[in-house]
């Protein structure tokens, strides 16, 4: 509901919906369909408590990232059209990145992006 409210309004949801028990949670997005099992592996592997993990795609980071669960009332509490990177920026030292082929992290936003057979 009220998709006006932005991303963040997603991810709230998401996270408010997680078990009492959850240790961690991945933010996955709908967007890349490259996105490889053994990208995710890679990035659950490298995963250990208090920690953020977040791929980097070549030269950027980007999604799916995976947050300790400490993280979680700052995930909520996110305002408009913003996502999770806000949290990975305020905690740069909290990050461990996961370097991956940059096309796996490929994003698909409109038509014209898809590629074609």
């Amino acid at each position: 509901p009220r998709p006006q409210d932005g991303i963040s309004r997603s991810i709230a949801i998401g996270v408010r919906a997680l078990p009492a028990a959850a240790n961690a949670a991945l933010i996955g997005v709908g967007d890349q369909p490259y996105l490889t099992v053994e990208a995710i592996e890679a990035l659950v592997k490298a995963f250990s408590p208090g920690r953020i993990v977040a791929p980097r795609w070549g030269d950027h980071r980007g999604n799916p990232p995976i947050f300790d669960r400490r993280y979680f009332a700052e995930l909520v509490a996110l305002d408009g059209d913003v996502g999770g990177q806000r949290v990975i920026t305020a905690h740069e030292d909290a990050v461990t990145e996961v370097p991956l082929p940059a096309t796996l992290g490929d994003d698909i936003d409109r038509p014209e992006q898809w590629p074609r057979s």
